[in-house]
């Protein structure tokens, strides 16, 4: 059967079975991977060797970081430190959209997970019982800070595949030099269009739940603790100990854990720690089926199919956003569209003729350019706030849309004029 229809049935099946909302993400991701190996002619032991394998591949990469993230989460929720994190990355902002919409950007990435950061900021956002025109308008801000970091800044589970699959050897510094001001700039922009779409209503400022002066340095001490150890592990990690970027990630992530539960409180460490790792386990098992998706793709030769139709019409630069925004689309997690499209581009060679990081940018573009009804992160929002569809798609999915737009343009931009088509981009630095 041709790949490409093959393709379009497979996202069909997902679709069907992601738009019921009764089928477990990973049951209808798992199942869509061994649908497509079966439907492109392929035995059934063998499509579950590769759906299999493809779930073991992500498992060793995510396992210990998102465990580590949640279950560092969990801890400072449970002993009520999270009020101290929030206040303290409050920089003097008193308009509580623009500090949400920071405090998400910059929490999504420790936390390795964009959904979890929301979940534990939301509550401290809204006030009970405001039901004003604007007093969702930090919600949907936190909402989209989370995600601008967590698709661009590595390292997060969205671009640890597309690093480690795509280009291995290029220096994490190298590429969050460029990111870090690129996705900062985009949250500039998404706040500044948020103040638009709400300017006629009154600006919610920032009240600190618990007073600086009156939190006991042994509260202070344990809330920032696991952080300061995360980043005093990267130049341990990185110069000391010569790691790699995956294992150096995993080492960060290990020692932020190993250090909150040291300074928790023996009788909520295991309770906490029994929380966090069903709620990553709940996580990791979707993210896992992402990888059997990947694999079967790669290892049916569905993927070389797909290529061998666009590339033709298409220009080299384009494949990685189409590919991203249509799996993305389909089934609305950015990590299995990340961990997809790099299966798919590495096989196909286009790691080798374009720069890793215009490369990158389109896929991180792909993920965010519809955020729609598949995607669970867009239900969440809605749940919260309260609001109908429309009104969360006018300022959840169009931001997203607006940063999509702004990442493809910079991707061309540098392709263009700063890294243009070469026989081994992965190798430049």
């Amino acid at each position: 059967m041709d790949p490409v229809l093959v393709l379009i049935l497979t996202l069909a099946f997902i679709t069907v079975l992601a738009f019921s909302r009764k089928v477990p993400t990973f049951v209808f991701l798992f199942s869509g991977a061994v649908f497509l190996g079966l439907l492109a002619g392929f035995g059934f032991e063998q499509v579950l060797t590769w759906a299999i394998e493809g779930m073991g591949n992500i498992f060793s990469s995510f396992a210990v970081i998102i465990l580590s993230g949640i279950v560092i989460v969990r801890l400072l929720s449970d002993q009520s430190l999270l009020d101290i994190i929030i206040s303290g990355l409050r920089f003097g902002i008193k308009d509580r959209g623009v500090n949400a919409g920071i405090i998400g950007y910059i929490l999504s990435i420790p936390t390795t997970c964009c959904i979890t950061t929301y979940l534990m900021i939301a509550p401290a956002m809204k006030k009970p019982g405001d039901k004003t025109p604007g007093s969702n308008r930090p919600l949907y801000l936190v909402a989209v800070g989370s995600i601008i970091s967590y698709v661009l800044i590595f390292p997060t589970p969205a671009t640890i595949p597309l690093l480690t699959g795509l280009a291995p050897d290029y220096p994490v510094f190298n590429f969050d030099a460029i990111t870090i001001p690129l996705s900062f700039g985009i949250l500039v922009i998404i706040l500044l269009l948020s103040g638009f779409l709400y300017r006629k209503t009154k600006r919610e400022t920032v009240e600190s739940v618990l007073p600086e002066e009156k939190v006991p340095a042994g509260r202070k001490i344990r809330a920032w603790a696991p952080f300061i150890v995360m980043f005093a592990a990267i130049p341990v990690g990185l110069f000391l100990l010569q790691l790699s970027h995956l294992i150096l990630t995993q080492f960060i992530m290990l020692a932020g854990m190993i250090t909150a539960l040291a300074l928790a409180p023996p009788d909520i460490r295991m309770k906490s720690f029994s929380k966090g790792a069903k709620f990553a386990g709940l996580i990791l098992f979707d993210f896992c089926s992402a990888g059997a998706v990947g694999k079967v793709i790669v290892g049916s030769g569905i993927a070389n199919g797909i290529m061998d139709s666009m590339i033709p019409v298409l220009p080299d630069i384009l494949v990685p956003f189409i590919i991203a925004a249509v799996f993305a689309t389909v089934q609305g997690s950015r990590v299995v569209t990340a961990v997809i499209s790099s299966e798919i581009i590495a096989t196909a060679g286009l790691a080798e003729t374009l720069h890793p990081v215009p490369l990158i940018l389109m896929v991180s573009a792909g993920t965010c350019f519809i955020s729609y009804l598949t995607d669970p992160y867009f239900w969440l929002v809605q749940r919260t706030t309260g609001d109908d569809i429309t009104t969360v798609m006018k300022h959840y999915t169009l931001p997203l849309a607006v940063a999509a737009v702004i990442i493809f343009v910079v991707a061309l931009l540098l392709t263009v004029f700063f890294f243009p088509y070469v026989e081994n981009a992965a190798l430049l630095v």
